[in-house]
């Protein structure tokens, strides 16, 4: 490390401090070297004395490749393999300072070699990153999830053929690269989509806690309380249906979590649920519980959930919680991004518990399991493939639905064959080993999530009860009677959990009762976290914050005041200011819920430079006009719940 240690080094150090790790004498059986190229000034990396790019003019080699790419501004750069550093130079010349080169090698001990000639002067220059070697892929992995993809428009992959060719890593890595950032890109698409729905029902559903039935907990409540038990997933895939008496055999030894697309087909095989999951912040997951009476059931619902069937009086006791993502950036700093809306959370409740999620209900209700401390999980109907070329489990409201449309020329195989073929379909393995079985993209990204959640919760034991659908590696794959084998010794567990408040209310008022009562947050007994007792007082359950929600409320519409206050003088007194460097953006910069409501246009904005500042101005605040207004329709019902006296 001493030979290193210069002032330049040391900044860098300073900026990047992984960087430092490279000179901790890795051992390798490669021996690269930087020599002298035959036209004076260049230099090639050889590895056990054999060339990796031009031995003549690794330069002119390197401007004959590059001039093969159109590199945007807005592109994120990852360049596999450094044995021609000209092209590590020459891709750092063209990009501008901030833009995000990666480069990517095969061996920790190449980097000492290039060190001071060819890395010092890229690695100067802001957004530049190097992850060389095995032991550093793991942080590449991580870098690249936490990079803000909202300015970035594509993602472009130089290689140096000489490096990709010789080893196979390099195709691996890349593979694994183009669907991280694919999954990235979806998730923005999603909330461009979604976020302006997902803060308004968060906003809805928060303001309303403590106010009406049903009540409302956070699953903080719940954390490692279940230690020691098992339960089951209960997923909607086509496979459910067949393994249903499997679940009927070993009902009194599980927890039974359902998604919300399986719980018809449950209802109608007589088993109660102790729990279903909803993710959707659509009205269309109502359909999964039209018609049902579920007051002894729980609702584990995500903040962003539709406030339609929250209100409905079917469910006594719901569970909140917000989705969050953690990840370890390039510096090795833990970075926590939660769903939009999710951030207000903690004006109301003291904690509401972080879960993580794939992106479907089963992903989250998963995650649920493992922060309530279960010991071991099986999932049910988890095929995450079209097994059968079915697309969901008979018995659940899409099958229902598609039901009604059969006719002579239209069976429910054409249903599912036509929604099947416009989706992006592809072969897996089978669950089991034997064979494949088609899925598509989507499904794929869900199985990879497991598989990596699998990998990092060793201590849980999980079973998959299918041989129909995909196999989840690192989820061991078991028949139902090898499944009803392994909880022979397991004893009945006398439903426990039915002891805590959140299932005791909806026990207490009867499922023929078709009229409940209605609770207050005047009649609630502390005892019992908000279970009525017919007490006048009012009371505050522990883990909520004194008059919480109503502050909420009066300070979002304080918020949109202020913000409907600050676009006229804006607009009366700016002519020639650019609204990014007003007082009122700069204020709403920090209120996070109201920036992401604008953030479509934001980006918008940002990747189109050359707009005019007038046309730039007029943008945003007709985006900022619409989302309060968004917002006004939203909250001002609310006002009722808030009355001035009594």
């Amino acid at each position: 490390m001493s030979q290193i240690i210069d002032p330049i080094s040391s900044e860098i150090f300073e900026r990047k401090p992984y960087l430092q790790n490279y000179f901790r004498n890795f051992q390798s059986e490669n021996h690269w070297e930087l020599g002298p190229a035959k036209k004076p000034g260049e230099y090639y990396v050889s590895l056990n004395e054999e060339p990796l790019s031009s031995s003549f003019s690794p330069l002119t080699q390197a401007i004959r490749l590059l001039d093969t790419y159109s590199l945007r501004a807005t592109d994120i750069v990852i360049l596999f393999g450094l044995g021609n550093p000209h092209l590590i130079q020459k891709i750092s010349e063209t990009l501008t300072p901030g833009q995000i080169l990666i480069l990517i090698g095969d061996d920790e001990t190449l980097i000492p070699v290039i060190w001071e000639k060819i890395l010092i002067p890229v690695l100067q220059v802001p957004g530049r990153h190097l992850f060389s070697g095995e032991a550093f892929f793991p942080l590449f992995f991580n870098y690249l999830e936490s990079l803000p993809i909202e300015r970035v428009s594509g993602l472009k992959v130089i290689r140096n053929p000489t490096d990709t060719n010789r080893n196979s890593v390099f195709r691996e890595l890349e593979e694994k690269t183009q669907t991280v950032f694919s999954a990235k890109m979806s998730d923005l698409l999603t909330k461009f989509e979604f976020e302006r729905l997902w803060i308004k029902n968060s906003i809805w559903n928060l303001v309303h806690v403590g106010k009406e039935t049903p009540l409302r907990y956070p699953i903080s409540s719940l954390r490692e309380k279940f230690k020691g038990l098992t339960a089951v997933l209960v997923s909607a895939g086509p496979s459910l249906r067949k393994n249903l008496p499997w679940l009927q055999s070993v009902r009194d030894k599980v927890f039974v979590l359902s998604c919300d697309t399986s719980l018809k087909v449950l209802i109608k095989a007589g088993i109660e649920a102790d729990g279903v999951v909803t993710l959707d912040a659509q009205t269309n997951s109502f359909f999964h519980f039209m018609g049902e009476s579920l007051t002894r059931i729980p609702l584990f619902a995500d903040l962003v959930s539709s406030p339609t069937l929250l209100r409905e009086p079917m469910f006594h006791s719901v569970v909140h919680s917000v989705t969050a993502k953690y990840q370890v950036d390039a510096e090795g700093s833990l970075v926590r991004e939660v769903t939009a809306g999710g951030e207000l959370a903690e004006q109301v409740f003291r904690e509401v518990g972080d879960i993580q999620s794939g992106g479907s209900v089963a992903t989250t209700a998963f995650d649920m399991l493992r922060y309530m401390g279960f010991t071991s999980v099986y999932f049910l109907g988890q095929d995450l493939a079209y097994s059968g070329r079915e697309i969901h489990s008979t018995g659940t409201h899409h099958n229902e639905k598609w039901l009604t449309l059969l006719s002579r020329k239209n069976s429910l195989e054409r249903i599912n064959e036509v929604i099947i073929r416009k989706r992006e379909t592809r072969f897996v393995p089978r669950a089991g080993g034997i064979g494949s079985v088609l899925t598509d993209y989507v499904l794929d990204l869900y199985r990879h999530w497991f598989e990596e959640s699998a990998s990092s919760v060793s201590e849980m034991q999980l079973f998959n009860v299918n041989e129909d659908g995909a196999e989840i590696s690192g989820i061991q794959t078991l028949s139902p009677e090898k499944a009803k084998e392994n909880l022979i010794e397991t004893p009945n567990h006398n439903y426990p959990w039915r002891e805590l408040p959140i299932w005791k209310l909806g026990l207490e008022n009867r499922m023929g009762d078709q009229n409940p009562k209605k609770v207050s947050s005047k009649t609630r007994d502390p005892k019992n976290n908000g279970i009525a007792s017919g007490s006048s007082e009012v009371t505050t359950p522990p883990y909520l914050i004194p008059q919480g929600a109503e502050t909420l409320f009066q300070h979002i519409q304080k918020d949109l005041e202020f913000m409907e206050k600050g676009l006229k003088e804006f607009e009366k007194n700016s002519s020639t200011q650019t609204f990014q460097e007003s007082d009122i953006w700069i204020w709403m910069r920090e209120q996070s819920y109201l920036r992401r409501m604008v953030r479509k246009t934001e980006i918008y904005i940002l990747r189109h430079q050359d707009l005019e500042l007038v046309r730039k101005n007029q943008l945003m605040i007709q985006s900022i006009k619409k989302e309060i207004r968004y917002l006004k329709r939203s909250l001002y019902p609310m006002m009722d719940s808030f009355p001035e006296k009594g």
